[in-house]
């Protein structure tokens, strides 16, 4: 009998509960539109909906994980202009910060380019800032600058921080499966340019004096030429 690809099924049935998940998502967001601003079950329905959101983008996560994890994925490069890619990312996940009272923004010298797989650094950005939503007493800052041969993408947050200790470092990173880090590491490692390869840096955060998430995504000499 041949053995059945357990993996492959898997992520069949992710793919499944997504589209479940937005097909709520719609029907929900319908029924946001029948509620009154001051009617007390808005608020009820708005944190139902950003928890939904948070699981479907959990859901594209695990997709890319396996096809990283596969070899069936390819990247796609691109050169994007850091302050649109940033500002889209805040107008995406400004309804989460809005839902806990936080404030969400970017920082971006203008005119900044990079180049990177978009769909990946989305998905890599929105769990980072989910997780941060977790932690940040009022503040979460995204911002992007040039390094020697690298873009670096930075989420910051005004909480704790990390503490000494390897798992608490980690918790900044760990959504309910633990699959939140080591997503983020291989997204970032899929980027390379010759010898260098993307990674990951967890520090204090210089901004907010919190967290600090700085990703790495290595770029060709031509990727820089509009700064000469």
């Amino acid at each position: 009998m041949k053995k059945l690809d357990i993996s492959t099924i898997l992520a069949s049935a992710i793919h499944e509960s997504k589209n479940q998940v937005g097909t709520l998502l719609y029907q929900l967001q319908g029924l946001k539109e029948t509620i009154g601003s001051n009617d007390t079950n808005r608020k009820k329905v708005i944190t139902i909906e950003e928890s939904l959101k948070k699981l479907n983008d959990e859901w594209v996560e695990y997709l890319y994980l396996y096809r990283l994890a596969s070899d069936g994925y390819d990247l796609h490069v691109d050169t994007l202009l850091l302050e649109e890619f940033l500002d889209d990312q805040v107008f995406a996940l400004q309804p989460s910060a809005n839902a806990k009272n936080l404030a969400l923004e970017y920082q971006c010298d203008e005119g900044l380019t990079g180049a990177f797989d978009e769909r990946l650094m989305t998905a890599v950005v929105s769990t980072a800032v989910y997780n941060a939503l977790r932690f940040a007493k009022s503040k979460i800052i995204i911002s992007a600058k040039k390094q020697d041969d690298f873009i670096v993408l930075s989420i910051e947050d005004d909480g704790q921080g990390f503490s000494s200790t390897k798992e608490s470092e980690e918790a900044f990173l760990e959504n309910n499966t633990g699959l939140g880090l080591y997503f983020a590491e291989l997204s970032a490692s899929a980027h390379v340019v010759a010898d260098n390869i993307g990674s990951l840096k967890k520090q204090k955060s210089d901004l907010l004096g919190g967290a600090s998430l700085q990703i790495y995504l290595p770029q060709a000499q031509d990727d820089f030429i509009h700064d000469l």
